[in-house]
């Protein structure tokens, strides 16, 4: 039975939600808006199929990376409305060439992060750009096993522990799954992000940007509602926009907003890198 005793060894991937084969495991949010685990005690089985998929509780194997590439889209179009260089489209647009599917996060109707699949080019924007808020998996990995046992090709692209929940959920390698993660410090508060869009009022006709960085030229006005988030050591600034009009934009980055694993992250990312000022410089 997972049992969260301490909550820095709580990602809040889901996968122990998703494996439980009598659904009794709820997911509880806590006064700083992170959700966790809790078990109905009354209706478990004691399989212990929870905690087999618990990325805390099954440690993983040292990574090696066979190649490291740089790249970008050529399509200014698509970088524009990317956070990066744009690589997620290029891969999505193969995989779905393929007859595959694409996961990936998107804004729902009231503005939460969610994970959701597309099986057509048309539904990848809603899956570009960063969004610094904790996605909810929901049903996805369930859905992706789905597409993974009928021979579809399958993109999951997500947070490193996400990554790592979805494997440990699969409990075996798939040959048609490409997995997609990125540099991770951590995931600020989902309650937190709800009391910024309840100040800005912020209507589903709008766009929300948080890395807004136009291409070299480019003098096209930026989005409404912009964020640039930027590390510098322990430091994290956002960079245009002000404390006076935007108060809660400015937790995001107060100590105890933020969901963190431990120092050095397991799923093979970089979470809480810049933690360890010795590593930086």
């Amino acid at each position: 039975m997972i049992k969260v005793k301490d909550k820095s060894r709580c990602c809040g991937c889901e996968a122990c939600v998703s494996s439980c084969p009598v659904q009794c495991i709820d997911l509880v949010m806590d006064k700083e808006g992170f959700l966790y685990p809790q078990v109905d005690v009354t209706r478990c089985i004691d399989c212990g199929k929870c905690e087999k998929v618990c990325p805390e509780l099954v440690e993983a194997g040292e990574g090696k990376a066979t190649g490291v590439y740089a790249a970008k889209n050529p399509d200014d179009e698509v970088r524009r409305a990317s956070s990066s260089g744009g690589i997620f489209t290029l891969l999505a647009k193969y995989v779905l060439a393929e007859n595959g599917v694409v996961f990936g996060a998107r804004f729902d109707k009231d503005w939460n992060v969610v994970h959701d699949y597309t099986e057509s080019k048309e539904g990848l924007g809603a899956f570009r750009g960063s969004k610094y808020v904790q996605s909810r998996t929901g049903e996805t990995f369930k859905q992706a096993e789905r597409f993974l046992k009928a021979g579809r090709k399958v993109l999951f692209s997500g947070t490193p522990c996400q990554i790592m929940g979805l494997k440990r959920y699969l409990r075996r390698e798939y040959d048609n799954l490409l997995t997609v993660d990125f540099v991770c410090h951590g995931v600020p508060s989902p309650l937190v992000w709800r009391k910024y869009i309840e100040e800005t009022l912020v209507r589903q006709d709008e766009k929300i940007q948080f890395r807004s960085h136009p291409l070299q030229g480019d003098n096209r006005r930026r989005e409404k509602y912009s964020f640039a988030l930027i590390y510098i050591l322990r430091q994290c600034l956002y960079a245009g926009i002000s404390r006076q009009s935007h108060p809660a934009a400015l937790l995001l980055c107060l100590p105890g907003k933020v969901r963190t694993e431990r120092k050095r992250c397991d799923a093979g990312g970089l979470l809480g890198y810049w933690e360890d000022s010795s590593r930086v410089g």
